[in-house]
């Protein structure tokens, strides 16, 4: 599982280094398994992510599954930022959620230290079926965010890598029927190119729209 992690990260890296551009398409965050769910939690089969893309005075964040087993993900979650204010739920071809999400917490939220606790109103979910209306093999959805109390691209950034933001997701439909919980985790390339130094910032409220 280790060796496929460092694989993953020394291709982003070895693609920055390749092109400087690479850079401004955005920071790419594994959603790795919080626990073991069989053939599942060492990633070779499930490929979920979240890409974070610079938008100026916006910041998105792209959700995508690329795995090459059945699987959705029907819960996304947010922990809040002081520079993320109201959001814009772009969507996926494919793909249809609502707020908030069903339940209002990451299932298996008690697991993380500190647990894991959503910002009210700071959660979507698929519309039924969410194994239908999920992010499945091949889609992507869409989340955009204005920046707010003078935050930047950086800032957020930092905030992932330092855990001061975390993001959860809730997949279902795996092929022996089970779900898990994922959350994204900032990885040895993106510690190298982005560095870290933020510290925890208080939550505060936010609601899509």
């Amino acid at each position: 599982m280790q060796l496929i992690k460092e694989l993953r990260f020394l291709t982003l890296l070895f693609c920055v280094a390749m092109c400087g551009s690479c850079l401004e398409a955005g920071v790419v965050y594994p959603l790795e398994m919080l626990t073991s769910n069989g053939e599942y939690h060492d990633g070779s089969d499930l490929n979920l992510y979240v890409e974070v893309i610079d938008g100026q005075s916006t910041i998105d964040f792209m959700f995508r599954n690329e795995s090459s087993i059945d699987s959705s993900i029907a819960r996304i979650y947010f922990e809040d930022s002081p520079h993320l204010g109201t959001a814009n739920l772009v969507g996926g071809p494919g793909t249809s959620f609502s707020e908030p999400a069903t339940p209002k917490n990451l299932p298996g939220a008690k697991q993380l230290e500190p647990p894991f606790d959503v910002t009210d109103g700071f959660s979507i979910g698929a519309d039924a079926p969410p194994s239908r209306n999920g992010i499945n093999p091949g889609e992507e959805l869409q989340l955009t965010f204005n920046l707010e109390n003078n935050g930047t691209f950086a800032d957020v950034i930092s905030e992932l890598n330092t855990g001061a933001l975390r993001i959860g997701a809730h997949v279902i439909a795996l092929p022996d029927g089970s779900s898990g919980s994922t959350v994204a985790v900032p990885g040895p390339a993106t510690l190298i190119l982005l560095g870290t130094g933020a510290a925890w910032i208080a939550i505060r409220k936010r609601r899509f729209v």
